[in-house]
């Protein structure tokens, strides 16, 4: 097994697909290693999948990325589509674009009141970022072929090498046959509640697609997958991820389109209450105040909430594409040349003999396909000066199929991830906290033909030192709260949510919950509370200061420390034993 140290781009995977109004739905999902006998069954971590769809043209394209720790030999995933669907390599730097433009971020301003002598001050609070991308893990099996010894096992119907994966496309007869050929081929599916939830997705006509790693491949060498068939109405394939859920699992979705995509199929669209948010803190309750937010009145543990909408130009489209990137440029070179010309294209970093990167998880296996390097020496070393080492072996050089292979996997891949931003405008993020006893229904999504507000991702407050030496905190959606505010000094009844309204699949707009009104009342009383003879509002705190404010706002790296599904539509899921439960904080 190939494993180098080398720095890959991290968190960031997406996915992209199209489509247009036709009721169909798109879900997917992983299966976790079956453990071989005496050993106990990997769990299955599932905080680092993330799909993005692009809806256009009837046709849906997901492009989704899996971050994987553990056997490569026992990975494995299930996908369940509606339709035969054609199966290339994705970008991976376009991920890593997606994430860092739209994350949510946080951003404090602090002040002091004019009192009417000497100089108004202003300081910055400091600065911070609160969101669940982090990296992550999930497991399953690497071997096992088509079969299983019953004749009601799938049919296979596609066979196929996409880039590090094998993949089989298999059309089930039933949900047991399907069972039997999971179990046979070494995927942890026999379970009481995956049966039936296997025959609903049978049972409406779906295929299903099933991956395993190419021998030999490390899980530093895990791509983007982009899987593409007619269809809409993309959905998160909440039913069958329940098997392998946590509670309070944060499942995330992206869509790139024309306008604002909204959940529907049952699931609720929750704005969050930002008084609630621990900005003493700046928002490291974030994940907690989603969770109430989506099990609050109305939304009753599902619904979501959107954490950017806007123009899709906040991706930036550096470094996922350059028009010098050529195989037919590679395939005139000598080998050192070709090294050489990697690192021109910034697909190749090596800043020493131990330290070698690349932004794409396939250029390292291309290299040691085609110039692998000597015995004892290893892939940094090599490829930083192989000119250092003439006793390497060059036999296997082949520069026709390593331009080729370098156009299939990486430069065409790149030049559609590139396409694909460009021929949308719009982006959607949206996120929720569920459990698996709230997982019944697949939320499905769509875009909204009617305008919707743009939803940006720079969370803001406001703290004023005022003339009597009390501090309030004005948020970014109006809310003025008194005194040194920490959550947990908060009212009880004081919403989390501040709105819950549904999109119906029928059209309809309906406001379920509107809170304003009673988050007013709660922080009157609290503000008098702490504050007695002033009840501070949104409007005395927008004319508190006539000083000169300053801030401080920041988007850091993800904390992996936060363990999160990143998942779109055509999400990852696990059958796994399902380990001890969490109470939710």
């Amino acid at each position: 097994m190939r494993s180098w140290a080398r720095v890959g781009m991290g968190l960031m995977v997406l996915a992209a697909a199209t489509g247009s109004p036709s009721q169909a739905e798109a879900c997917g999902g992983t299966f976790c290693d079956q453990a071989p006998p005496g050993q106990q069954p990997m769990p299955v971590d599932q905080t680092g999948e993330n799909v993005l769809f692009v809806m256009k043209n009837g046709t849906v394209e997901a492009h989704i990325q899996i971050q994987y720790q553990g056997d490569p030999a026992r990975f494995a995933w299930v996908i369940p589509l509606p339709a035969k669907p054609t199966l290339s390599v994705g970008s991976q730097v376009l991920f890593t674009n997606l994430l860092n433009g739209s994350v949510p971020s946080f951003r404090t301003t602090t002040s002091f009141q004019f009192c009417g002598e000497g100089d108004d001050t202003t300081s910055s609070s400091g600065c911070g970022m609160s969101s669940a991308d982090s990296g992550g893990s999930s497991y399953g099996p690497g071997a096992g072929g088509a079969g299983g010894g019953n004749s009601n096992s799938p049919q296979v119907i596609s066979r196929e090498a996409v880039g590090n994966f094998q993949t089989l496309t298999l059309e089930p007869k039933d949900a047991k046959g399907m069972l039997d050929w999971l179990v046979a081929n070494g995927y942890d599916a026999d379970q009481a509640d995956a049966e039936p939830i296997l025959k609903d997705y049978i049972d409406r006509g779906y295929l299903f697609v099933a991956l395993k790693l190419e021998p030999g491949a490390g899980v530093d060498e895990i791509h983007p997958l982009v899987v593409s068939y007619q269809g809409t109405e993309p959905c998160v394939p909440l039913k069958l991820t329940r098997i392998a859920a946590v509670e309070d699992m944060t499942v995330r979705t992206f869509f790139l389109g024309d306008q604002r995509v909204v959940p529907t199929g049952g699931y609720k669209h929750v704005e969050m209450n930002g008084a609630r948010l621990d900005w003493t803190q700046l928002g490291q309750n974030y994940n907690l105040a989603i969770a109430r937010a989506v099990d609050g009145p109305a939304a009753n543990g599902r619904a979501f909430l959107t954490e950017y909408a806007g123009p899709s130009t906040v991706v930036s489209q550096t470094g996922i594409w350059q028009s010098s990137w050529s195989g037919d440029a590679l395939k005139i070179l000598e080998p050192q040349a070709a090294v050489a010309r990697l690192q021109a294209w910034n697909l190749l970093a090596c800043f020493s003999s131990s330290s070698c990167t690349s932004p794409h998880p396939l250029v390292f296996p291309l290299l040691d396909k085609y110039l692998p390097p000597p015995a004892g020496v290893s892939p940094e070393e090599y490829y930083s000066c192989m000119g250092c080492h003439p006793e390497a072996d060059l036999s296997a050089w082949n520069p026709d199929a390593f331009g080729a292979e370098f156009d299939e996997l990486i430069a065409t891949p790149a030049k559609h991830a590139v396409e694909v931003l460009g021929d949308s405008v719009y982006l959607t993020r949206m996120v929720t906290r569920i459990s698996p006893a709230e997982m019944t229904e697949d939320p499905m999504f769509r875009e909204w033909p009617e305008p919707l507000p743009d939803v940006s991702n720079q969370l803001s407050a406001t703290r004023t030192t005022r003339c009597d030496g009390s501090l309030l905190t004005t948020t970014s959606d109006g809310r003025a709260v008194a005194g040194t505010t920490a959550p947990g000094d908060l009212p009880t009844d004081l919403p989390w949510a501040s709105l819950v309204e549904e999109y119906t699949l029928g059209g309809d707009h309906l406001v379920l919950l509107d809170n304003d009104e009673k988050i007013a009342t709660a922080l009157e009383a609290y503000n008098e509370k702490v504050a007695p003879g002033s009840t501070p509002t949104a409007t005395d705190a927008s004319g508190l200061g006539n000083e000169t404010n300053g801030s401080c706002g920041c988007s850091l790296p993800s904390r992996r420390s936060s363990p999160a599904l990143l998942l779109g539509l055509l999400g990852v899921l696990g059958l796994a034993r399902r380990a001890g439960r969490a109470k939710r904080a």
